[in-house]
C-alpha cells in the first residue's frame, strides 16, 4: 500500500465529515422531522458522490478503472430499463437524485460504483478466487438492493415503480433478475481489472449502507432492514477474517 500525501489524507478526512453530517441528516429528517427540509434535494446526491469519491481514492488508479467500467456498466442498464423496462421491470426516477441523462440520474454512476466497491472488498477479504467472486457477486448485489429497494421508493421517493404489485414492498420480482443479471456483467470488470487495495475500501460502502439500514429501522421496513444488517454483518465477518489471516501470516514469517 502507497503513502499518501498529506493534502489526499487531509482530502479524506473533510470528505468524511462531510459525509457523516449528510447522513446524520439524513437520518434525522426522516425519524424526527414531520416533513422534510426545504432546499435539500442536494443532500442525497452529495452523499453518494462523495462516497463514491472516497471510494476511488481508497481503490487507486488500476483497481478504479474497473469501478468505473463496472459503474458504466450499470448506469447503461439503468437507462435501458427506464427506457424499455428491461431487465429490471416499469419504473421511473424522480427528482430526488438530480440531473438526468435520459431520465437516468447521473449520480446513480456513482451509486453503481458505491455498492460494487462494497461488494469487491467483502469478496477480496475473504480471499474468494474468480470463480467464486463472479458467482457470489450478484448474489450480494440482490442482498444489497433489499436494503436499498424500500428506501428509495419509501422515504426517499428516488423511483417509483409504474405497476401497482404486491410483494416486497411493492417492487416487482423481476428487479432482482435484473440486478443477478446485470450485478454479473458489472461485476466482471472490477473482478479482472483489479490492482491493490486497502482495507480501507470497505468503508464508504458500509456506511451508506449503516444509513439504509437506520431508515429501514424507522420506518419499520423490517426485511430491508434486515437485509442491510445482513450485509453489513458479511462486511465486518470479511473484516475480521482478513484481520485474523494477517494475523496467521505474521507468525509464520
Amino acid at each position: 500500500m502507497h503513502e499518501r500525501s498529506l493534502i489526499t489524507n487531509v482530502t479524506i478526512w473533510l470528505l468524511w465529515i462531510i459525509l457523516t453530517v449528510l447522513m446524520v441528516g439524513g437520518v434525522a429528517s426522516v425519524g424526527f422531522m414531520e416533513e422534510k427540509p426545504k432546499n435539500t434535494d442536494w443532500a442525497a446526491p452529495t452523499m453518494l458522490v462523495i462516497a463514491a469519491i472516497l471510494v476511488l481514492i481508497y481503490f487507486g488508479i488500476r483497481s478504479s478503472a474497473g469501478l468505473l467500467i463496472g459503474g458504466f456498466i450499470g448506469f447503461l442498464s439503468e437507462l435501458v430499463g427506464v427506457s424499455t423496462g428491461y431487465p429490471y421491470g416499469s419504473y421511473q426516477y424522480t427528482e430526488v437524485l438530480g440531473l438526468s441523462i435520459g431520465n437516468v440520474p447521473i449520480v446513480l454512476f456513482a451509486a453503481w460504483i458505491i455498492v460494487l466497491s462494497l461488494v469487491c472488498m467483502i469478496l477480496k477479504l475473504l480471499g474468494a478466487d474468480t470463480k467464486v467472486s463472479i458467482i457470489l457477486a450478484p448474489i450480494l448485489l440482490v442482498l444489497l438492493d433489499l436494503a436499498i429497494e424500500p428506501v428509495a421508493t419509501g422515504s426517499l421517493g428516488a423511483w417509483y415503480w409504474t405497476e401497482e404489485i404486491k410483494g416486497y414492498y411493492g417492487v416487482p420480482i423481476s428487479n432482482f433478475g435484473g440486478w443477478l443479471l446485470v450485478g454479473f456483467v458489472a461485476y466482471l470488470p472490477v473482478q479482472f481489472v483489479y490492482g491493490k487495495y486497502t482495507v480501507a475500501g470497505i468503508f464508504p460502502g458500509a456506511s451508506i449502507f449503516c444509513f439504509f439500514v437506520a431508515i429501514n429501522l424507522l420506518d419499520t421496513q423490517w426485511i430491508g432492514a434486515i437485509a442491510g444488517i445482513s450485509s453489513l454483518s458479511i462486511a465486518i465477518a470479511s473484516l475480521a477474517y482478513s484481520k485474523k489471516n494477517c494475523l496467521v501470516r505474521l507468525r509464520l514469517k
